[in-house]
């Protein structure tokens, strides 16, 4: 059976699992589940998502998280930069893009190690000022990084990739 869940509104549930691990991330708690919306529940014991298919946010999350630290000082001194900015998606958008051109990862994958990297800098030192909207727009709006994804099998099969991207 096909997915009802589109592409756009699984990076919005992986962008949210990845963002309220990073707000909490000093208390110790770890993402748990959405309340925001109904058809997005997600078991306390499993982590699955319990309708809609069976898209699970939290691997996926976790392998973007684990590329996004692979970044470190060239990003984190970009961040005031951003934050200056008036129209801070334009400016994410155009850091993520050079940044990401310069590595040595395919360019879809340094798209997302970049764009998660930098929203994590972004969110833990302007944390009321950085929204998750900025990161899902950033991927959402990037085709070359949705091809990617879709080539992989979509989002479920990159979420399996994290085991293959451990040190």
């Amino acid at each position: 059976m096909m997915n009802a869940v589109t592409f756009e509104e699984q990076t919005e549930q992986i962008v949210e699992v990845l963002f309220y691990d990073l707000i909490h991330e000093q208390s110790g708690i770890r993402f748990r589940g959405l309340q925001a919306r109904p058809e997005f529940r997600i078991e306390l014991q499993g982590l699955r998502v319990t309708s809609a298919g069976t898209f699970d946010p939290v691997p996926v999350a976790r392998t973007l998280q684990h590329l996004g630290d692979q970044y470190n000082e060239e990003i984190e001194t970009t961040v005031q930069g951003i934050l200056q900015e008036k129209n801070m998606l334009k400016k994410f958008r155009e850091t993520t893009e050079q940044l990401s051109r310069n590595s040595g990862l395919e360019y879809e994958l340094s798209f997302l190690a970049v764009a998660v990297k930098l929203f994590q800098c972004l969110a833990q030192v302007a944390p009321t000022v950085v929204e998750p909207d900025l990161l899902i727009q950033t991927i959402n709006g990037n085709p070359e990084v949705r091809g990617y994804i879709e080539r992989q099998g979509g989002w479920e099969n990159f979420g399996n990739r994290g085991s293959q991207h451990n040190p």
